[in-house]
């Protein structure tokens, strides 16, 4: 049969029909069916039985296919046959009334325009290309010649699942939604549950990095941490680092997964909906450069972090919060409740490169006062961002109770507390401290994290040696602070919005931090308006937000919690810097070119 090609009006704009035809249905039961093909979706209209009343037509937004294959059905005539594979989201009854998934549709068409299986055939196969090639990023039009060879190579993934993540059933999310979902792409996987720490990073170490066309990390953020340092740390970095990795949400704070499923045009989703959305645009195979940090601790440890690093409130709610793990992302929920119930500030010493445009700062400047405190921010005109936010906790809906004994006094102000306790200490909210006053800590813990491991990498160009003044060109501020966060992606959980306004390359890292003095319920505030990313409107004057290119922290007290990607590390002064586009993300969004060898 042939195949038209036309234009047609949707909406208000001309959209051009890439492929046009009619067909049965199967398993056939007389129906018959008028396939159109744009470049967002395919729209099938109902030609036999003829539909009562309004010209009625289903449109299957291509966002939500995972793939189209052709069959082999064992049939007495020269029909061929296509199915595509989408995941619309459906609502489904739940015990507290209803919410929203995704749910796996096929449609199997029969392709019969001629007594000619191989004419048949040769049509199906040019449908399943035509949208393969939409979905992988692969450009057509109506002129193309549309053929198998426009295809890339078959996909071959390495799936690394973390049989502990998501509660335990990272597994059972895996066999039952992801291994379905990928098949129906087509893609080719072999999985390996890791058994202990660090057993994703020695497995890279050592892998043949040419059989695979990227690595999925099927956890939380913690695994993927793993993966990265692991790449690094071959001899063969520079190519490693640039094999495309990927994460499929089965951990607690999902926050990089939440940043995929933003940059994909997905509403915010939590649990099985995030985890659907990121296997479905896992499919489409687009892949963008995404930044790495490298970060150095007081003993000398190098790493590379795609995430975060969080000292104060942050870091105490992640830490200590993991005496709650069996309670899936909720223990960020009582954690926060516990950590507002005795709001802790810390002295600590903070550095930073701000970030330039030509000459201009891409930033909010910093005026300080005579004796080093911080002082109201003076606004001047950004460049090309206009928001201003930062990240407090890992989830929402907080309380806190009014008749705490360390509740905010009269004035507003916030207890003083010097920093979050050792493990041994996580039930009590009191003790004391000999730094003095300006002094770093000489905490003797840096040793135990010290890692022997060899770290290679890109060289730190804009950093100094920990133990030397930072460059004349940085801006330095002391003072108390309830958190200090650097973070270089939207997400901070995934439902945790806390950079609207970057992008996983564009080689910044966002520096927020909150002074001390800021109340519970303004802090209380900014938790639930992180949830829609509108935290950054109420303008508080004891929070500020900096895009810079490197940072230095150090904190001035004995005691404290510093998290790297969620992960502990040693306490101490710690900094780091950013090295644009290192590493390569799968997205769903084709940006950069990668080899299917």
């Amino acid at each position: 049969m042939s195949v038209k090609l036309s234009t047609y009006r949707e909406g208000r704009w001309a959209v051009e029909t890439l492929l046009h035809g009619e067909f049965g249905a199967y398993p056939s039961k007389g129906e018959r069916y008028a396939l159109s093909l744009t470049c967002t979706a395919l729209h099938i209209q109902r030609l036999v039985p003829k539909p009562e009343g309004e010209d009625q037509r289903t449109v299957v937004a291509l966002r939500e296919v995972a793939g189209c294959q052709t069959l082999s059905i064992a049939s007495d005539t020269p029909a061929a046959y296509f199915s595509i594979y989408a995941y619309p989201r459906k609502k489904r009854k739940v015990a507290m009334g209803s919410s929203r998934t995704r749910q796996r549709l096929v449609r199997t068409f029969q392709v019969d325009g001629t007594v000619d299986y191989a004419q048949n055939q040769a049509v199906a196969e040019r449908w399943a290309v035509a949208i393969k090639c939409l979905l992988l990023g692969v450009p057509i039009g109506s002129e193309t010649e549309i053929s198998p060879g426009l295809l890339p190579g078959p996909r071959r993934l390495l799936l690394l699942v973390n049989p502990q993540g998501g509660r335990g059933l990272a597994l059972q999310h895996c066999h039952a939604h992801i291994l379905p979902m990928i098949s129906d792409a087509g893609i080719s996987f072999n999985l390996i549950q890791t058994e202990r720490q660090n057993h994703a990073r020695e497995l890279v170490q050592s892998l043949s990095l040419d059989e695979w066309n990227g690595i999925v990390i099927i956890s939380g953020d913690g695994l993927l941490y793993e993966v990265i340092n692991g790449l690094i740390e071959r001899p063969d970095w520079k190519e490693a680092i640039r094999k495309p990795i990927g994460i499929l949400p089965c951990g607690s704070g999902n926050a990089l997964a939440g940043a995929i499923n933003f940059s994909g045009g997905f509403e915010q989703a939590l649990a099985l909906e995030l985890l659907l959305n990121c296997t479905l645009l896992l499919c489409h195979g687009g892949v963008e450069p995404m930044d790495l940090a490298s970060i150095t601790t007081c003993s000398g440890t190098r790493s590379f972090s795609f995430l975060s690093v969080a000292w104060g409130f942050i870091s105490d709610v992640d830490i200590e919060s993991e005496k709650y793990r069996h309670m899936g992302s909720a223990r960020f929920t009582l954690g926060t409740a516990v950590r507002l119930a005795s709001l802790r500030t810390y002295r600590g010493r903070l550095s930073y490169l701000p970030a330039t445009d030509g000459h201009r700062p891409i930033s909010r400047s910093i005026t300080l006062a005579a004796n080093g405190s911080l002082t109201n921010i003076q606004q001047h005109a950004p460049l090309h961002r206009t928001i201003s936010d930062m990240g407090l906790c890992e989830e929402r809906n907080v309380v806190t109770k009014r008749n705490s004994p360390t509740s905010v006094t009269d004035t507003g102000e916030l207890p003083s507390f010097e920093a979050s306790p050792s493990p041994a200490l996580l039930d009590s909210d009191s003790f004391t401290f000999d730094t003095a006053p300006g002094a770093p800590p000489s905490d003797t813990r840096c040793t135990e994290f010290a890692n022997t491991r060899q770290m290679y990498g890109p060289p730190d160009d804009l950093l100094v040696p920990l133990d030397e003044p930072v460059p004349q060109d940085w801006v330095t501020l002391e003072g108390d602070f309830v958190l200090v966060l650097a973070v270089y992606q939207t997400h901070l959980g995934a439902d945790l919005f806390v950079a609207p306004f970057t992008s996983f390359g564009e080689g910044l890292i966002h520096l927020f931090f909150v002074k001390a003095g800021i109340s519970r319920a303004a802090l209380i505030r900014l938790f639930l308006a992180m949830e829609r990313g509108s935290h950054f409107e109420l303008e508080y004057p004891h929070f500020t937000h900096l895009p810079v290119r490197a940072f230095r922290l150090e904190p001035l007290t004995h005691k404290g919690i510093l998290t790297v990607d969620g992960e502990r590390v040693e306490y101490g002064p710690i900094q780091g810097q950013i090295h644009r586009r290192m590493c390569n993300l799968i997205t769903g969004t084709q940006k950069v070119k990668v080899s299917n060898s």
